[in-house]
């Protein structure tokens, strides 16, 4: 059974690399595994997934304890998912975007000139 893409944000005032980390294990520790990941700066972050239905309760509880608040829409999104025992072919692709709220300068790369 495919259910839709679950999309998540929230926000935290920790430290990004940590944050990062963190949710990489939670996700591991809930039995999901993370497909990909993209960085916009040192503002946000977005992390690509798949898990099972019954799993995102675990990871709603360990996304919180990381210190990530989730917004109002992404609690009542995972209100509506089953509470079910986890099945492989019941896997729901998510992602779960997170803004970082600090007083740091955005985060600059220089990209050298391409010759041609």
């Amino acid at each position: 059974m495919r259910l839709k893409i679950v999309m998540l944000s929230g926000v935290t005032r920790h430290n990004r690399h940590q944050v990062m980390a963190d949710i990489n294990d939670a996700i591991s520790a809930a039995g999901g595994w993370v497909s990909n990941h993209s960085l916009f700066s040192n503002i946000a972050a977005t992390v690509h997934f798949a898990l099972s239905p019954g799993r995102f309760a675990v990871l709603s509880q360990r996304i919180a304890e990381i210190g990530v608040r989730l917004d109002d829409e992404s609690i009542a999104l995972l209100k509506t998912l089953p509470d079910a025992p986890p099945r492989p072919e019941d896997e729901i692709n998510a992602s779960l975007n997170i803004t970082f709220i600090h007083d740091e300068p955005d985060l600059r790369r220089d990209v050298p000139a391409v010759p041609g």
